[in-house]
């Protein structure tokens, strides 16, 4: 019977419980590890093993080398499928015959990490039994997954939400999982095509992603349900997924120290709706605070009830109907969601603190492209005037960037960098958002005019590109260069201002970029329209710098 699949093959239950004996018998009771695994099979055996042999295990929140490397440096030692570090253990490297064993229902099974709702990470003890809202999920679900469904997920095993959805509930139903993480979704799609029906656990970003691809209604009757969970999904993005399959997902809310709370499913053409809880789970609102409080079986952290059972105040401000169906207001704390990642934005600021380039720092949530994104406001000090003034914005961006590169994913990391004098604050020392974000308002689409002269049939424009230029983001991170279309589209501006009128391009001829053009340059922007091209429609550009020709062509426009 198969446990999981992978890139080596079919992984057995034999061979799952051999794997995990013949680790466990390396692992001394009372002793702490910490996990980190690419393998979702390899996971669970390292999981499954610390248990048999009475050990703890440690799952760091990501796989940065500076998160495992301080966590290790408190345990006794690391399980990893790919760390060349001295000692570590690979979960696959031994077997031995394996003897069926119990869990201990009540001791700490693992500790998992995560951001709490007062802004200090936090160390979340889980017992089996917390852990065993899977049943619960059985109980929902079940039926219409038969057991040769295959489970998919794009989210990580080392978050809560993976862990119960790619690990835990199918090894207690019997359902293969895929051991590896398919991101990408032109390899996921085709992997879910293979072979028995499938269910897939993904966060809202990969889900939007796969809605975008036609191959997505090609796996109705297939793909036989959908989670997501990890942050708000979009109602267009789950319209896209009913509209291809059938079914909209099932939305999961919870947190790492409550577990699951509660379900929903939004339907097109229907009202948002609300969040019906679990069946173990109560909720309340806190009169004072207005943020949800959820007791039940699968609570870590929290004041202990009447029936033994935790209650644990969450950071989301609810408002709760008479059938205990709830609707989300909001969080109520500094913490944020970047890519489905949950950020305490107090803590990143305080590793920045640390940075000899930095006296004060903020840092905000905003919106680009339809992204939340971190912006930071830097207030720099002499070390950091120094670096700013000699290598630009952007270097100094890369280097703070990589202070922080070794404890969080490097898509939480902050986007939007901004050097002020000082930070925005109101007559009480506060900082307001409002005031945030005005400093970290839209950047720049066009370049700085410097001068104009003009000529005859010859206008010319000395220009400067700003280095915070919109254009640049994601053009190319490492190495900015302004794209081609946004020079051809100051070309046009530049034309309209010679020619009088509006102008729409309708094409461009021997279009050439012969050196790039980085933030921050100096250039000449010269375009003519002869009498000759007027009546052919269309004008002349060329871009030079210092004599030589960045980028030409000919632009066409109605005549």
């Amino acid at each position: 019977m198969a446990v999981a699949w992978d890139r080596e093959g079919v992984r057995t239950w034999r061979e799952f419980s051999e794997h995990a004996a013949g680790l466990a018998g390396q692992l001394g009771r009372g002793t702490s590890w910490v996990v980190d695994c690419a393998s979702s099979y390899a996971f669970a055996v390292a999981l499954f093993a610390t248990a048999r042999a009475g050990a703890l295990a440690w799952v760091p929140p990501n796989r940065q080398p500076g998160t495992v490397g301080d966590l290790a440096a408190r345990s006794d030692g690391l399980l990893s499928d790919g760390s060349e570090e001295p000692g570590a253990l690979h979960p696959l490297a031994l077997s031995a015959k394996a003897a069926a064993c119990d869990l201990p229902e009540d001791r700490a099974a693992l500790h998992l990490f995560t951001s709490g709702t007062t802004g200090s990470a936090k160390e979340i003890p889980k017992t089996w039994r917390q852990l065993d809202e899977v049943a619960e999920l059985e109980r929902c679900f079940g039926s219409g997954l038969p057991a040769s469904t295959r489970v998919f997920s794009t989210a990580p095993h080392h978050h809560l939400y993976g862990l119960l959805f790619r690990v835990l509930w199918p090894l207690a139903s019997g359902r293969p999982f895929q051991a590896e993480t398919l991101l990408h979704v032109e390899e996921l799609l085709p992997r879910i095509a293979e072979g028995p029906p499938a269910m897939l656990a993904a966060t809202p970003a990969h889900l939007r992603r796969i809605t975008q691809r036609e191959e997505l209604a090609r796996l109705r009757g297939h793909l036989v349900r959908v989670f997501s969970s990890g942050g708000p999904l979009p109602a267009s993005t789950a319209a896209a997924v009913e509209i291809a399959l059938g079914e909209p997902p099932v939305e999961v809310f919870g947190s790492t120290e409550s577990g699951g709370v509660a379900l929903r499913s939004q339907r097109s053409g229907e009202p948002p709706p609300s969040w019906r809880p679990l069946a173990p789970v109560r909720v309340r609102r806190d009169a004072e605070t207005g943020c949800l409080r959820v007791t039940s079986p699968w609570v870590s952290l929290g004041a202990e009830q009447a029936d033994g059972q935790l209650e644990l105040e969450m950071g989301d401000r609810v408002e709760i109907a008479a059938n205990g169906e709830f609707r989300l207001l909001g969080r109520a704390d500094r913490v944020v969601k970047i890519g489905e990642k949950r950020v305490v934005l107090l803590d990143m600021e305080s590793r920045l603190l640390e940075h000899g380039f930095v006296d004060e720092v903020a840092l905000v949530d905003v919106e680009r492209g339809g992204d939340a994104r971190v912006g930071a406001l830097v207030v720099l000090s002499a070390e950091g005037r120094a670096v700013h003034e000699r290598e630009g914005r952007r270097e100094l961006g890369r280097a703070l960037g990589d202070h922080l590169a070794p404890h969080w994913d490097r898509v939480v990391l902050p986007r939007i960098w901004r050097v002020v004098p000082a930070l925005p604050r109101d007559e009480r020392g506060k900082l307001p958002r409002e005031a945030l974000l005005a400093e970290l308002a839209e950047r720049p689409r066009s370049p700085l005019v410097l001068g104009e002269e003009r000529a005859g049939d010859v206008l010319c424009r000395e220009l400067r590109v700003p280095e915070d230029l919109a254009q640049l983001e994601g053009h190319f991170p490492d190495l900015p260069v302004v794209p081609g279309v946004a020079q051809v589209g100051w070309a046009l501006a530049a034309a309209e201002v010679l020619l009088g009128r509006p102008l729409q391009a309708h094409g461009v001829e021997a279009l050439k970029f012969k050196e790039p053009l980085r933030p921050g340059t100096s250039l000449s922007l010269e375009v003519e329209a002869n009498p000759d091209d007027r009546a052919k429609g269309r004008f002349r550009f060329r871009c030079t710098r210092e004599g030589r020709e960045l980028s030409s062509g000919r632009v066409k426009v109605e005549p």
